[in-house]
């Protein structure tokens, strides 16, 4: 048990519990390219690192669950080979000895429409949609934002989310290549195609689900593909409206922690509120040999994400009380 020092912390406790990390796996059965910045991305080698992240997942014998930030497979995936690739990754996370819960991300919807994607993730969201929450201890409850609710991915072309995002994007993108930010000034470089926006049920449900968590004095870990706070992440990789969600999420006290994935070089920061945002690195960047997952120790007063490898160890320390 080489990570026992881990167990006890310096004021002696044990963690309530402990959950997994990944994100942005983007397996596929390509050779190696860069991305459109020129960072090196290792198709092939992605789902070793999955496979070396489950193995010591089970070697700890105490993760409670798992969670995916989105991207299991990459948009470059041929096309007649997605649904094949998709359920590869899926028996791999289905190795590890507990739960895992998924999150969809833009290269996710690339290969699969939502119809088809959300039942091999076991994603228990109402009529295509994304969102869910769950409560691992009476204390603490997780919920799992759909970034991709309003988007021109993943939809049908005639779904009315798919018009918004459409309408949306021309208003605030004048670039023919939706994807492309160009001319784009400072926040306003999140308006892309592979970004997307959470819609007005959704916030109805998130604004009713921390009601709830606030009467339960319950501590709530926001969980989403895509960032949700600018200093954590790089303009380009924000939810469109990322500034509605916080505004909602600071009219309560109870969320202490948000977890992203999508931006692949990660990020860490505290907002004006004290609620930490940690997006994490991406498995796919990393060179063969090399590692990006981890786990999340959880107390009372903080989140301790202790990092393998590339992904770096973070502790994120609260005010324990739920309701102050």
């Amino acid at each position: 048990m080489g990570s026992a020092n881990n167990l006890v912390n310096a004021q002696g406790k044990e963690p309530l519990f402990s959950f997994s990390v990944i994100s942005d796996v983007q397996y596929a059965d390509i050779p190696d390219r860069r991305s459109f910045i020129g960072v090196p991305r290792f198709y092939r080698h992605s789902i070793l690192v999955l496979q070396r992240a489950v193995q010591q997942w089970n070697d700890h014998k105490r993760h409670k669950f798992a969670l995916n930030f989105g991207d299991i497979v990459d948009g470059l995936c041929p096309k007649d080979q997605s649904l094949g690739t998709v359920r590869k990754v899926v028996e791999e996370f289905e190795k590890f000895n507990g739960p895992t819960y998924h999150m969809i991300g833009n290269h996710c919807l690339y290969n699969l429409p939502r119809d088809t994607l959300l039942p091999i993730l076991k994603i228990p969201g109402p009529d295509g949609r994304a969102y869910y929450d769950f409560s691992p201890t009476s204390e603490f409850r997780f919920v799992i934002l759909d970034g991709y609710d309003i988007s021109a991915i993943g939809w049908p072309q005639d779904h009315p989310n798919t018009l918004e995002a459409l309408k949306f994007l021309q208003q605030k993108n004048p670039n023919i290549e939706k994807n492309s930010p160009a001319g784009l000034v400072g926040l306003e470089r999140r308006f892309l195609k592979f970004n997307g926006g959470v819609g007005k049920e959704q916030l109805e449900w998130l604004d009713g689900i921390l009601q709830e968590a606030t009467k339960m004095k319950q501590k709530v870990v926001i969980c989403c593909h895509l960032p949700l706070d600018p200093g954590a992440t790089s303009q380009e990789a924000l939810l469109w409206n990322y500034d509605e969600v916080m505004n909602l999420i600071h009219t309560y006290n109870c969320v202490k922690v948000c977890l992203a994935g999508h931006d692949h070089e990660g990020g860490h920061t505290i907002d004006s509120h004290g609620i930490h945002h940690r997006v994490l690195e991406a498995a796919l960047e990393c060179p063969p040999g090399t590692d990006a997952f981890g786990y999340v120790d959880v107390y009372n007063d903080r989140l301790s994400l202790i990092g393998t490898d590339r992904m770096e160890s973070t502790d994120m320390c609260f005010s324990p009380q739920a309701d102050l």
